[in-house]
């Protein structure tokens, strides 16, 4: 018997700690394989939830609707989803049924916003779901975890984006400082005939084709029609001049300022101004009334030339509101100074004129003329893609052609 260094008697147990490190050796593995593997399915989750994100955005890109023409085409939002898809993953396949065209409304309920059925309204939303399963794409290979009987790796991510058409304006939106009549939008639509301030037919024409992408504009049908924002006769112009948003005074550096990127925070809070803006968000919508001042300044086709091709929003005016939400009821109504008869939505001229603002609109300029009388400003319907605009939302305003920036849903 061995005598330890303390005086107690010694067993050995030799192979204790060879048998010990075996079986703490295979569980150890384990963990290796386990920690790898994981942190490898969540990089390829990762990758594929930004793909989904990136193909439903880009999708619901596509689901603008321009004033007056047909709804979304299915094909062209799947292709544009495919196409995002393999920007980000080139040779991933994304099933038929993975890209479902659907309805998102943020305001609704909570479990009832998002519906499959587009049978009483239209698709604004995309959902995306790309895979590496059985189903596409084939599982992932893992490396270290068939040591522990786990070959293969199903992933798999969704992605939902939507859009909003928009109800209100904010600070920073493209808003040109100009009042529309308008039976000139609701002309240059088309589908039927409609009279100018002037009494007579509003003409229309498809003579120009803007480039959605580059903004150039080019002599050849597009298919949609433009119309000149001022009529035909120097005595029944279809707008007598600028509106004031913000200052009730614009100065000429203010309006072009306007032209190009839209009222700003100064504009908005305006003391003149500021009381016409909703108190909830700080969004102008309509109805409202805007003050005008005089004539198309020469002053500003410099900058309106140069936005030739780009979408902006454009105030429109009528009468009150009627039952169709647009023209109104051409009835005696009396206007701002107790006396006028409404019947166009416009009191007074110049300086002393006053628009009643009922929507706005989505248009492109298309051509810039001042050099006869009356000066001509050709446009047409266009949609508006702006961050700065506010959901239409309930029984709110809505505008014509005018959207937020896709957005995603996030659970």
């Amino acid at each position: 018997m061995l005598i330890s260094a303390s005086g107690f008697p010694s067993t050995r147990r030799r192979g204790t700690v060879l048998i010990l490190f075996a079986v703490f050796l295979t569980a150890l593995i384990g963990m290796v394989a386990f920690a790898i593997d994981v942190g490898y399915i969540a990089l390829v989750k990762t990758k594929l939830q930004t793909t989904a994100d990136a193909g439903a955005l880009a999708g619901a890109g596509k689901m603008y609707i321009l004033p007056g023409q047909p709804p979304v085409d299915e094909a062209t939002v799947k292709a544009e989803v495919r196409q995002f898809v393999d920007l980000n993953v080139p040779g991933l396949t994304v099933l038929e049924e993975d890209i479902k065209l659907c309805r998102y409304n943020p305001f609704a309920a909570a479990g009832s916003r998002l519906s499959y059925d587009l049978s009483s309204a239209p698709a604004n939303a995309v959902q995306v779901t790309v895979r590496r399963d059985a189903l596409a794409n084939s599982p992932l290979d893992l490396f270290f975890a068939p040591v522990i009987g786990n070959r293969q790796a199903s992933v798999a991510a969704t992605a939902t984006a939507y859009i909003m058409k928009a109800g209100g304006i904010g600070a920073g939106s493209p808003l040109l400082p100009y009042a529309m009549n308008v039976n000139y939008f609701e002309a240059s639509k088309g589908g039927q005939d409609y009279i100018g301030v002037d009494g007579l037919v509003i003409p229309t024409a498809d003579a120009y084709t803007v480039d959605k992408t580059n903004f150039n504009v080019s002599l050849l049908p597009d298919g949609t029609r433009e119309v000149v924002l001022f009529s035909s006769s120097a005595s029944g112009p279809g707008n007598f001049g600028t509106v004031d948003i913000g200052g009730a005074d614009n100065t000429t550096s203010g309006l072009v300022r306007q032209i190009y990127s839209g009222p700003d925070e100064a504009d908005f809070a305006d003391p003149a101004f500021a009381a016409q803006l909703n108190p909830q968000d700080g969004a102008l919508y309509s109805p409202f009334v805007a003050n005008g001042d005089t004539g198309m300044s020469t002053s500003a086709k410099s900058a309106l030339t140069d936005i030739i091709g780009q979408p902006r929003i454009i105030p429109l005016y009528g009468p009150a509101p009627g039952p169709d939400g647009i023209t109104g009821t051409i009835d005696d109504v009396d206007g701002p100074n107790g006396s006028d008869t409404v019947i166009d939505g416009v009191y007074g001229t110049g300086n002393t004129a006053s628009y009643n603002i009922v929507k706005f609109a989505g248009v492109v300029i298309t051509k810039v003329d001042f050099g006869g009388n009356p000066k001509r400003l050709w446009i047409q319907p266009a949609f508006v893609v702006s961050n700065k605009v506010t959901p239409a939302g309930g029984s709110g305003p809505v505008m014509d052609g005018v959207y937020t920036s896709p957005k995603l849903v996030i659970p």
